[in-house]
């Protein structure tokens, strides 16, 4: 459980501490011209009815003047309404693109709890959930999220980058497509349902849009709107339904995602501007980052802050001198697992009607502090991807909290207290965010690629392949290796790639001929991690099964100790897989971080070949097969039932 609520929260926190110091950068919408949800509702309704309408779609542009405001641009299927304009009637639209202000109240769903617009001006202001303090504001295409004082702020060019919710069109488009007039109002006393598939569809858009509801988990069924006498909404009801989600669980999402509305007409005791212009000042007063203490950052994280006496303070400054002194996290890591504490308190508080106990909160402190030392895991990848060290000394730091070194048969042994989480799959976050790593620092500003030089970096990719298979033999059944690989892609719902080569891994003798194709690559969709398969027996061929462990000295790295060199365990050791810093289709990425670094290079001797003893040993005995010999036989899942 402790696991999915970390998933849930993340995507809300990967904005907070890594957007602060510059690093990850939430994406909900695409572009920085038009509305895109506006787009997307209109792309919607295109399909929908057959053809793009035209009549009811907001302008695009973001402060149109007071002509192309009242500009209506009518088309051949409009005369009915504009005999119901002359008639009088008064139409929704029109009231709703005359708003100057408005403010909409918000639940747990959203980007904040209350957001305002200055619409003519295109300017916004979010104010943050319970619990949190983030503000955001955007003035025209810019947008900005203000933290606090001592976490900083992040600035958005577009700010669709951030959220399509600071565009009052977000609210507005949605009933501006129903097409209401006041007379339909009336009739319904100022309180309206909707039920018709094409009337929920831009709710339902929207709404999933922003993350505000997953679309794969429940049916949007109906949408009630009240208005006032204006014909301005004022309170907007979503009613749902799910197979999924329990009853009392669904009616808490309804709640979650009400909608409040105020407008221009509604006296505030101080107004938009003097809102706007106390956040700038704020921003203005923040404090760098190389000069805030751990104590200074807590009290801008309010639930941390809420549980925090004088002992917890004292446990999280040791674990923040550890975490730099001991274990190498720079201070933009360790205030991100200061985040990653305070989301998961913030879950406490959200799921909790009583008091929460002390015990409570140190138990949470140690568990996510333990978790910190397991390498793939949700806290982990989150402090890896926020810290602010140079690439090569990131992709470094992980191989040295892991205890690694080099012995003296060139083998990476790994005797630390950092270990792999064992609940990482081969797909998994951090796997991509260490490959992208390893990429950026063997990249030359030329956009070419230096050949991998640390023997460190390229036999960590051995240890990789080890929790791979220890991951899918352990999590999954079948009766043999590939039918539980078979099953982790079941469960994950991706289809496992099959389209590369596997001449490397069909070796012959050095002296023989290549025969026929015995084993497979197969890739997951990332095309990084690669699995071998005996196509006959459906077994994975891995060195892992091959290499002998000693309990004191780590992986048994004499080539002595494997003497079996022209037999089917040195064909094994050197067919093993090998996962990737670089897919294939990252051709010279490919060939630099994974290819030449595993292969001899008779020019250069050993420079760059980076393998262990027993490999090279191995691999003067095996070698690939002449790629003008080598026929490839298994390209599909379906070429593997050929041979049954």
């Amino acid at each position: 459980m402790r696991k999915s609520v970390w998933k849930k929260r993340r995507r809300i926190i990967l904005i907070i501490c890594a957007g602060i110091f510059g690093g990850i950068t939430l994406l909900t919408g695409t572009g920085s011209g038009g509305n895109v949800f506006a787009q997307r509702v209109d792309e919607n309704e295109a399909t929908a009815s057959g053809e793009a309408r035209q009549d009811d779609s907001i302008q695009n542009d973001r402060v149109p003047d007071d002509s192309a405001r009242n500009e209506n641009v009518l088309g051949d299927g409009d005369q009915a309404e504009k005999s119901q304009e002359e008639q009088g009637e008064i139409f929704v639209k029109d009231v709703l693109e005359e708003l100057t202000y408005m403010r909409v109240r918000l639940g747990r769903r959203y980007l904040g709890r209350e957001a305002e617009y200055d619409i003519y001006g295109a300017r916004t202001i979010v104010q943050p959930n319970e619990g949190e303090k983030q503000i955001i504001i955007r003035d025209g295409n810019r947008a900005e999220i203000f933290y606090g004082t001592y976490r900083g702020v992040k600035e958005y060019e577009s700010y669709t980058e951030l959220s399509d919710m600071l565009d009052a069109q977000f609210f507005l488009l949605p009933i501006i497509n129903l097409e209401l007039t006041d007379q339909r109002i009336k009739e319904q006393n100022y309180e309206m349902e909707f039920t018709e598939e094409e009337q929920l569809e831009g709710f339902l858009t929207a709404l999933s849009y922003v993350g505000a509801v997953d679309i794969e988990a429940v049916q949007l069924t109906a949408v009630r709107i009240r208005f006032d006498e204006m014909y301005r909404p004022e309170e907007v009801q979503f009613h749902l339904q799910s197979e999924t989600i329990a009853e009392e669980d669904l009616r808490t999402v309804e709640q979650e995602l009400q909608q409040q509305y105020a407008y221009d007409d509604v006296v505030e005791e101080v107004s938009f501007e003097d809102r706007y212009n106390e956040i700038l000042l704020k921003i203005q007063e923040i404090v760098p980052e190389k000069d805030v203490t751990a104590e200074q950052y807590i009290e801008d994280l309010s639930n941390v802050a809420r549980a925090a006496d004088e002992s917890f303070l004292a446990i999280l400054r040791d674990q923040s001198k550890q975490l730099i002194k001991k274990d190498g996290w720079d201070r933009r890591a360790v205030f991100a697992y200061l985040e990653a504490i305070d989301a998961r308190f913030g879950e406490f508080r959200e799921n909790s009607l009583t008091e929460i106990p002390q015990e409570t909160y140190l138990k949470e402190l140690e568990d996510t502090f333990a978790e910190v030392h397991k390498v793939g895991s949700g806290v982990y990848t989150y402090m890896f991807e926020v810290s602010g060290l140079k690439a090569k000394e990131k992709a470094q730091l992980v191989i040295s909290q892991m205890g690694g070194y080099m012995d003296g048969n060139e083998m990476l042994q790994l005797a630390g207290e950092y270990q792999f989480d064992s609940e990482m799959p081969p797909h998994a976050e951090f796997l991509e965010s260490y490959a992208a790593c390893v990429r950026t620092a063997w990249q030359k500003k030329s956009g070419s690629y230096k050949i991998l030089d640390d023997q460190k970096v390229h036999q960590f990719r051995m240890y990789i392949d080890r929790q791979n298979i220890q991951y899918v033999r352990s999590h999954f059944a079948g009766k043999n290796d590939y039918e539980k690989l078979q099953n982790y892609a079941k469960q994950y719902e991706f289809s496992l790639y099959y389209g590369e080569p596997s001449r490397h891994h069909n070796k012959i003798l050095r002296k023989g001929r290549f025969e026929v194709q015995e084993y497979d690559k197969v890739l997951t969709p990332n095309r990084l991690s690669e699995f071998i398969i005996d196509v006959q027996t459906g077994a994975f061929i891995t060195e892992w099964d091959i290499l002998k462990v000693d309990e004191v000295t780590g992986i048994v790295s004499n080539s002595e100790a494997y003497p079996k060199q022209k037999t089917i365990e040195g064909k094994t050791i050197v067919d093993t897989e090998s996962f990737n810093y670089a897919p294939a289709n990252y051709e010279e990425a490919h060939q630099c971080l994974d290819v030449l670094p595993a292969s001899p290079d008779k020019k250069k001797g050993d420079a760059t070949y980076l393998e262990n003893q027993v490999k090279k040993t191995m691999k003067k005995v095996w070698k690939s097969p002449e790629k003008y010999h080598y026929r490839e036989r298994y390209r599909s899942a379906k070429d593997y039932k050929k041979e049954k």
